[in-house]
């Protein structure tokens, strides 16, 4: 089953876009490969302007780990 994030990217706030983003990169540490792992830490030390590079740069990346994020999230949801 495919899960998407709970709503579309773009129909987020900046609030809630930053915290799908940033568990994107928790995962992206956890379960990519070192090429992922090193985007996520990119985005972890980049200031407002270079946070929207990096998302640029790698849309396909964060949107993969935004699903993923969603789909454990799902998991630890419906394991409690």
């Amino acid at each position: 089953m495919k899960t998407e994030t709970p709503k579309p990217y773009a129909l987020m706030l900046p609030d809630e876009r930053a915290t799908w983003n940033f568990r994107a990169c928790l995962v992206m540490e956890r379960l990519g490969g070192g090429f992922a792992s090193a985007v996520a830490v990119a985005y972890y030390r980049a200031d407002g302007d270079n946070k929207t590079r990096v998302l640029a740069a790698f849309p396909e990346l964060f949107e993969k780990y935004r699903r993923i994020a969603a789909e454990l999230q799902e998991q630890g949801a419906s394991e409690t």
